[in-house]
């Protein structure tokens, strides 16, 4: 029976510590893409710090910032990759003025994570698409011809 009781203790030691460990990540890399846009357009990095603020105050999601800044040639790779991405002269990822974000929250023993390609309807449901409307962000999950409802951009 103490056994029992040791192994189930270690687990749940185990468990809280991963979700320390991502959750730690997820803060480092957002600091890190924040940062790299605050080099570039210190106006952008207040809009999106404040709209990722506001996303974890006012509803029940977190944010992981999967992009920011995007080098030139970053862009054009993806280009290739599909050329629904757009160009680099039209990007806002090179001039720091878009983020591509993932969002999760703890649903008790995991995390249920929000991404590309979930629908616009999830999406909206969130609230992320309202608040980002306070900031006049122009939301991905707008786009006619192309799903990407992770990215914002400052218009």
């Amino acid at each position: 029976m103490k056994l029992l009781v040791l192994a189930s203790a270690f687990l749940v030691f185990v468990w809280l510590f991963v979700g320390l460990v991502i959750w730690l990540n997820v803060k480092v890399t957002n600091w890190r893409r924040l940062s790299e846009i605050e080099d570039v357009d210190a106006n952008s990095y207040r809009v999106f710090s404040r709209f990722i603020d506001d996303i974890e105050s006012q509803t029940e999601w977190s944010v992981e910032i999967i992009s920011g800044l995007r080098s030139r040639e970053k862009q054009k790779e993806l280009l290739r990759e599909n050329a629904k991405n757009a160009a680099v002269d039209k990007s806002r990822h090179v001039l720091g003025r878009a983020i591509d974000i993932n969002l999760y929250r703890k649903n008790w023993l995991w995390r249920v994570w929000l991404k590309k390609y979930n629908s616009k309807k999830d999406w909206r449901n969130t609230g992320v698409v309202r608040i980002s409307e306070k900031y006049n962000l122009l939301w991905g999950g707008s786009y006619h011809s192309y799903h990407d409802p992770v990215h914002f951009e400052i218009r």
